[in-house]
């Protein structure tokens, strides 16, 4: 139930992505219960919006690369998710986990890590979630 559901959330989230400076741009508040669910949502919009750009070649927005960012008030806690597809971390110079690290923990009061496509934190400040998203958004 929790996968329809996710895959749900996706279809709705993917629609609300903009064009920042040449790269499809994704930065939701969600509602999620758990840090895992958060972070295979951000995994399936990834899929969708990676498979979307690839299947369709016509428009030129169909062909960008895109940023993900996803914040969720879990049980009190902070949690955000950042993907970003793997054209950008050559070409813009970002990773994922030097943005969590770096940007991320220290605004939630947190800490975290993964990967160069995919990382997450956990933290103490929920109120900080449009500050992360708006610090994400303008790296790009």
């Amino acid at each position: 139930m929790q996968s329809q559901i996710l895959d749900t959330v996706s279809e709705q989230i993917g629609t609300k992505a903009v064009l920042v400076n040449g790269i499809n741009f994704i930065g939701e508040r969600v509602n999620v219960s758990t840090a895992d669910a958060l972070k295979k949502l951000a995994l399936l919009l990834k899929e969708k919006l990676a498979s979307r750009f690839v299947s369709s070649r016509t428009g030129l927005e169909n062909e960008k690369s895109f940023v993900i960012v996803l914040a969720a008030d879990i049980e009190g806690k902070a949690n955000v998710v950042v993907a970003i597809d793997e054209k950008i971390i050559s070409s813009k110079n970002l990773d994922a986990v030097k943005i969590i690290k770096e940007m991320v923990a220290p605004l939630i009061r947190g800490g975290g890590g993964g990967q160069k496509t995919l990382a997450s934190a956990g933290g103490q400040d929920v109120s900080k979630f449009d500050e992360v998203i708006e610090k994400i958004k303008g790296l790009l």
